[in-house]
């Protein structure tokens, strides 16, 4: 599998199965570069589009006689390929909309962060403020609702 190399000599995604240019399109997007925020686009781009296609082959009746794992297997390796080729010709344009946010948000991509950080699972609550002078409701049962338990009568058909 060949690789084509950028302007700086590193190695970008030819396929989706080419580990070493999806390890140089890592090591450019820590450096925030403008050329690895649309790789990481078109990357993406292709992940939607692979992820439309199984999405689609799932909606079509599969006959005993012609379906097989083997098949199902090549099916995936095809469209896993068929997506990378439509997401490098900006078929769709998402990978344009995702560089124009990534550059409205922030103008360059954001900081990456190799290590997750823990997540409160119940942060606490920020107390509510009283208003002052605010108009108060005085909360009134209805009468029909202030039943006197003793005089209350089981319903039919329920067992005690």
């Amino acid at each position: 599998m060949a690789d084509s190399f950028d302007s700086l000599g590193t190695a970008t995604p030819q396929s989706a199965l080419d580990f070493a240019g999806l390890g140089a399109l890592r090591a450019k997007a820590q450096q925030k570069s403008d050329k690895a925020t649309r790789e990481t686009a078109t990357q993406f781009e292709a992940m939607f589009i692979q992820e439309m296609l199984k999405s689609m082959r799932a909606t079509i009746e599969k006959s005993d006689l012609t379906g097989s794992d083997t098949e199902d297997q090549f099916q995936d390796m095809y469209d896993r390929e068929l997506s990378m080729q439509m997401a490098k010709r900006n078929t769709l344009g998402i990978a344009d909309m995702i560089v124009k946010a990534v550059e409205r948000n922030g103008g360059s991509a954001p900081a990456f962060k190799a290590k997750a950080e823990p997540m409160p699972l119940n942060p606490p609550a920020a107390p509510l403020e009283l208003q002052r002078n605010a108009p108060s409701l005085k909360l009134v049962r209805p009468e029909r609702f202030n039943l006197d338990r003793r005089q209350a009568t089981p319903l039919k058909g329920t067992a005690e």
